[in-house]
């Protein structure tokens, strides 16, 4: 939103609504206490989201809540706690949030559980009447008549009216200029795709452009209207007038309630859809299909009214409005008595997402007898079926006469195919699915009107109801605290995230909230715009830097003079300008710092504008230009494995005979199985601050890394000098993920070169889209596999090839790989196995480290195979499982003997928690009942390993403790907080051997001056490593003090500590860990260890499907999961729920794709879509296994935040088998492509069916390429 759209706007941000020091309001205290905020980042949108509901509506519903939430993202919680914070602010009889105890089966060790995770009679009272009031001289002013104003900036003259005709006087004397309702469009084009407006006129204050008049014919809607108010407003009509005479109203609010979101829909306006004109606005479509009257003022002072329709729209983005004309109102007319009209959307995701197909459908009708009705007149306008918004006019045609009756389905499907052709290379893809939703829309449209007409025929609900979103609800379960601990031991206790309060109040600091320094400047990433090309030749030039010329020799066509001689800018930098060396990789230095003669990548940083400003840097930026001379690229899997494009050797692992136990097989399944890659997408972007000194070449680098370590060394290479001279610090990140381990490295060493360079302090923010191109996020799979069986189920011969898309080069694939081959069968008994992974060679970003770290591959791959034995032998999937899984003491893959394992533990109490076989039964009871809807249950187990395989330096760990005179300990150690919780969890730690309150112990930052070497901060190890360091220090000062507690038994802890500096007794410890258990598996002799322990899990999830759309809800999920003894449940469950979202996105959400020239399509939020809060399950339960041991990491915890992810792999096997029930029902085979992720087009192509089976496959021109590419 433009600061000018705020003028008279009382402003209040989440640091005006409260404080640590001062006094917290109660969203920010109830947020944090509920264990809502993790790495923080997104936690003060969610405060502010939730204040601005509640000064509106003191006691939301639950609903309502989850509404406001539509549009604030999160990566880290899974939404649950967050939601169960702000739910406690309704009204407790109305309130849902909770599942109950007694709703759970409490057979199991119901003495020993606690399922509260905070206590919310200690929270403060929320009172209404003492929220900030509005300020007074603001009240004043708005009583005043509103007046014009105009502000002139040296970009941008921003011209507000109050009247039509100033507006129109405006817009001659500017006819260049851009009408402004919302600033939403015009916003995202000027910062992300550079596009300058250099005149804008505001409708917001415009009279007669806000005017909402019910005139005899329908509503009269001004075109500042906003689309909240507008629909707040025919909520009231509706209730007030006839059923049938406000139908049509009743599909614009249904289509508004998934348009955008609250924060949308309170500034978006009917006009501002209308002349942007997207081919799948939602809004444009209903204004098509409900016959509309737009109101259209010339500059002349004419005016014209006309009937929108898709002749008004010419193309994506283009309307029939002219440059002199103005569109002042729209008119949403009355339905009439047998007028019936119905909205459709299916998008990518439910919230807050653009539609892939949407629709308007009108008919009118009039009865030719009794219980007959004909057609009288027809609208279908449909949206996301070409470059407009279209009409099917050859169906609307032949409709019209026709008796409404079951023979026109078929007849109007047929033409609606007609109508809509989509061209194969039509932007978006999914081409048959979309020709299908198109289809199911209108089916959806008749079975809706037929039951209007006709009450009571009896009719499956299931075909006009959409999916129907519930408020979520949960539990959590965990061991009870010895009641025998002390009251300041925090140790296995829920307490609150260290900065859990700091982070809700907008204290906490990350990275970009460092002061500027003073003589700072900025960079800006130039990147390769090729997925493989060389850099043509150019020879010598001159470039300016600063006040001074210099030559540089990178002698190829890279022309900048416009980039150079913008006002402001001060330098180009680029590998020209490396003083130590231009190469840097992760397991050997394999690709350039910055790119020089050639690019194998888009994406690729290239160089770095240096200037004033982000803005003056970004816009240069977008001034250079670069020649490239095209080669052939490589993009998929499928293109390197024809190739033969492939890193490394082949990661391979094999027992038994494999050949025999084909040959003793009843059965044999070959397929295989594609699994899609995942974008990091922390909330935090990556950023670095390099400042330079004045002396021995020392810099200081902020850097948002989740390893100090591989930052100060990439840093000190590209200088050419000792990393003592480099200190890297952070406080903490906004979330992870892997994403900033090894790419982050790179970028800061490119900064640093410029900071060296220029001797300046350089600041970088890398944006979204840039973020998203500049590295890989998780890899694509492709598994071919190959497994033989008895008639039984029993597992006679697996054999699997797994390839990975590493991109352009190897980071970590190679490692990431190994885990995913010695994860495969992770949790069941096979004999005779062939497992290899391979590493593919292509043109495409380089993929990196991410949560699961190969797991959730391997664990979906196991998964899926293990489902298609159990339904090739009619066997159910909970006893194929069963039968499998491993018993205590078995030998894995790896040559391990597994001790204390526990995946039959969590395997029957999630059973038995989650009912599992009663609703199985009710599922399929709900399948036989509803044609139309089907819900699917599936039950997964998993053994995560957790240890760095085959990386012994990396099992090491420092922490530092300094206690200072009054008492107070500061805490040193070489993690960085991620949102974990590790801080949290390391104060636990001293609180328990210390015996002191946490409120004595403070972590200031992560430091590579104080922890050197420090160990990244990844693999689910980070509290098993410095909560082992922390625990030695802790224990050293204990034994450093013991003679001073001989001397002084009775003392407090202040006395204690300064008698001991008294003494002279050092109060400074390091603490030091390494891992005996040394994990040094190797492949070739299958000898040495390649895990430390098991992570054990299982879940089982329920969906429902709408077979006609694909969409879908996850209606339940059931985890119970072994993390030995909770350091801190809430954490733990936290990391539990907060990764299975996570999964669940992986599985059934997140898509990537590239255009065929590998372009990455998927840049931003805008087109890649992560969980919301609605795509939780509506019931989340989650358990802790109680009385598990681990006797391998500190105070017998385990890892946790990995594990989970890959449990979410049920909701993706639940939906197979909802839509195996389709299918059944169809008659269709029950073998079927089924690829991850399960999005709405897989899902509704899966079911195959009579739409389906009509649909006509569009034809390739020659010479066309298709829209995208999945590599």
């Amino acid at each position: 939103m433009s600061i000018c759209l705020l003028d008279g706007v009382s402003i209040t941000t989440v640091e005006g609504l409260g404080s640590t020091e001062t006094k917290l309001h109660p969203i920010q205290e109830r947020i944090a206490k509920v264990h809502g905020s993790q790495c923080g980042f997104c936690t003060p949108g969610f405060v502010m989201s939730m204040y601005a509901l509640l000064r509106n509506n003191p006691q939301p519903t639950p609903e309502e809540i989850e509404i406001a939430f539509a549009g604030n993202l999160c990566r880290c919680t899974g939404y649950r706690p967050i939601l169960e914070g702000c739910k406690t602010f309704c009204d407790k009889e109305n309130c849902c949030s909770k599942v109950k105890l007694d709703e759970v089966n409490q057979e199991i060790d119901k003495d020993n559980i606690s399922t509260e995770l905070y206590d919310s009679s200690k929270f403060a009272t929320y009172d209404p009447s003492q929220e900030l009031i509005f300020p007074p001289e603001l009240l004043i002013l708005g009583k005043e008549p509103p007046s014009s104003f105009s502000i002139c900036g040296s970009e941008v003259t921003w011209i507000s009216p109050i009247s039509l005709d100033e507006l129109i006087s405006a817009k001659q004397d500017y006819p260049n200029s851009k009408l402004v309702a919302g600033h939403l469009e015009i916003g995202i084009n000027t910062k992300y795709h550079g596009v300058s407006n250099r005149v804008l006129i505001s409708t917001a204050n415009v009279k007669e452009l806000n005017d909402i008049i019910e005139t005899a014919n329908g509503i009269y809607v001004g075109a500042a209207v906003s689309i909240a108010r507008l629909k707040e407003e025919l909520e009231v009509i509706i209730k007030r007038l006839p059923e049938h005479k406000t139908r049509i109203f009743s599909g614009f609010v249904e289509i508004f309630k998934r348009f955008g979101c609250c924060q949308v829909r309170n500034v978006a306006s009917l006009a501002g859809n209308i002349v942007t004109a997207r081919s799948t606005s939602d809004l444009c479509t209903v204004l098509v299909g409900a016959n509309c009257q737009l109101t259209i003022k010339s500059l002349e002072g004419s005016e014209r009214q006309i009937i929108i329709d898709d002749t008004f729209f010419t193309s994506d983005g283009k309307c029939g409005l002219s440059s002199q004309e103005i569109l002042t109102a729209i008119v949403i007319p009355f339905s009439k008595e047998n007028e019936y009209m119905y909205c459709y959307k299916q998008s990518h995701r439910h919230d807050n997402s653009f539609a892939i197909v949407n629709a308007g459908l009108r008919v009118a009708l009039e009865r030719s007898s009794v219980t007959t009705w004909v057609v009288k007149d027809c609208t279908l306008a449909y949206g996301g079926m070409g470059p407009k918004i279209l009409r099917a006019k050859q169906t609307s045609s032949a409709l019209i006469g026709r008796e409404w009756k079951n023979d026109i389905i078929k007849d109007s499907m047929a033409l609606i195919n007609e109508d809509l052709p989509l061209e194969y290379s039509a932007a978006g893809g999914a081409i048959e699915y979309r020709k299908a939703l198109a289809a199911s829309f209108f089916f959806k449209f008749f079975m809706k009107v037929q039951s209007d007409i006709c009450k009571e025929m009896p009719l499956d609900h299931s075909a006009v109801s959409n999916i129907c979103y519930h408020p979520s609800k949960s539990i959590q379960i965990f061991k009870k605290v010895n009641p025998d601990q002390p009251s300041d031991d925090d140790l296995w206790r829920p307490i609150v995230h260290l900065a859990g309060l700091q982070q809700t109040t907008g204290e906490a600091q990350y990275c970009m909230d460092i002061p500027q320094y003073k003589n700072e400047l900025h960079a800006s990433i130039v990147q390769s715009k090729r997925a493989h090309a060389i850099i043509k030749f150019a020879g010598f030039f001159i470039v300016k830097i600063c006040d001074r010329n210099s030559l540089n020799c990178f002698n190829r066509s890279i022309n900048y003079d416009d980039a150079i001689n913008l006002p402001g800018v001060h330098g180009y930098i680029s590998a020209g300008d490396v003083p130590g060396s231009n190469r840097f990789g992760h397991l050997m230095p394999e690709e350039d710092l910055f790119s020089t003669e050639k690019v194998t990548s888009y994406g690729q940083m290239i160089g770095l504008i240096v200037a004033e400003t982000k803005e003056i840097a970004d816009a240069a930026v977008r001034l250079i230009k670069i020649e490239y001379e095209d080669l052939p690229a490589i993009l998929t899997i499928e293109d390197a494995i024809k190739a033969e494009s492939f890193f490394f050797k082949p990661c391979h692992l094999a027992n038994g005979n494999i050949e025999e136990g084909f040959a003793n097989s009843d059965h044999i399944i070959e397929d295989e199985l594609y699994i899609g890659g995942q974008e990091h997408f922390y909330m935090e972007n990556q950023a670095v601050i390099v400042v330079p000194k004045a002396e021995a070449m020392e810099l200081e680098i902020s850097a948002t890394t989740q390893s100090l370590r591989e930052s100060q060394f990439a840093v000190a290479k590209a200088l050419g000098i000792p990393s003592n001279r480099i200190v890297c610090h952070i406080k903490r990140l906004g979330g992870g993920f892997g994403g900033k381990k090894n790419r982050i490295s790179s970028i800061s060493a490119g900064v640093a070169v410029a900071a060296r360079k220029l001797r300046r302090p350089i600041r970088l923010l890398v944006d979204r889209h840039v973020d998203m191109t500049i590295k890989g996020g998780r890899a694509p799979y492709l598994a071919k596999y190959k497994v033989g069986f008895d008639n039984n189920g029993k597992l006679k011969a697996v054999q699997i090839k797994m390839f990975c898309n590493s991109g352009y080069s190897m980071d970590l694939s190679p490692v990431i790989m190994s885990f995913s081959v010695i994860r495969l069968f992770g949790s069941y008994a096979v004999e005779n196995f062939d497992y290899t992974g391979i590493v593919c060679k292509t043109n495409t970003n380089s993929t990196t480290a991410f949560r699961g770290y190969g797991t959730p591959q391997a664990v979906l791959i196991t998964e899926k195979i293990m489902t298609e034995v159990a339904n090739r032998c009619g066997i159910s999937q909970r006893e194929i499982r069963e039968s499998c899984l491993h018993p205590e003491e078995f030998i894995a893959s790896f040559n391990q003997k597994l001790e204390n394992c526990q995946i039959r533990n969590v395997w029957s109490e999630v059973i038995q928690r989650s009912d599992y076989e009663n609703r199985k039964l009710q599922v399929e009871a709900f399948n036989k009942n509803n044609r139309f809807k089907k819900r699917g249950i599936a039950i997964v187990p998993c053994s995560h390993g957790v240890g760095y395989t085959g990386i012994k330096f990396l099992d090491q760990a420092g922490a530092l403790i300094q206690v200072y005179t009054d008492g107070s300990l500061l805490l040193s150690h070489g993690g960085v907080e991620l949102g974990q919780g590790l801080h949290t969890k390391l104060i636990q730690i001293c609180t328990h051997i210390l015996g002191i309150p946490k409120e004595k112990i403070h972590l200031i930052e992560s430091n590579s001056a104080i922890i050197p070497n420090a160990t990244q901060t990844a693999n689910s190890s980070a509290t098993d490593l410095y909560g082992a360091a922390t625990k030695d220090a802790c224990e050293k000062l204990n034994e450093r003090l013991v003679p001073i507690r001989a001397d002084m038994p009775n003392a407090t802890w202040e006395e204690l500590i300064s008698a001991a500096y008294s003494n002279r007794v050092n109060l400074s410890v390091a603490g030091y860990f390494v891992d005996p258990t040394e994990t040094l598996f190797s492949f070739e002799t299958k000898t040495g260890l390649a895990i430390k322990y098991y992570t054990y899990g299982a879940a089982v999830s329920e969906v429902e499907i709408d077979t006609l759309t694909g969409d879908h809800q996850n209606l339940r999920t059931d985890i119970v999961m072994d993390v030995g003894s909770s350091l801190n449940p809430a954490i733990d469950i936290g990391q539990v729920e907060g990764a299975f979202v996570q999964g669940l996105g992986l599985y059934t959400l997140e898509q990537q794709y590239h255009t065929p020239d590998g372009i990455p399509l998927m840049t931003g939020p805008e087109n890649y879509k992560i969980p919301t809060a609605s795509d939780i399950p509506r019931e989340f339960r989650v358990a802790l296994l109680r009385n598990s041991t681990n006797s391998k990491a500190v105070f017998s915890s385990k890892g946790i935040g990995e594990p989970p992810m890959p449990l979410a792999s049920s909701v993706f096997l639940a939906l197979q088998d909802a839509v195996m029930a389709c299918r059944q029902e169809n008659n269709a085979s029950s073998s079927f492509k089924f690829d991850s992720p399960a999005t709405p087009e897989s899902i509704r192509m899966a079911c195959a069916d009579n739409i389906t089976e009509k649909i006509k496959k569009t034809d390739q021109k020659d010479g066309e390429k298709g829209w995208g590419i999945r590599c």
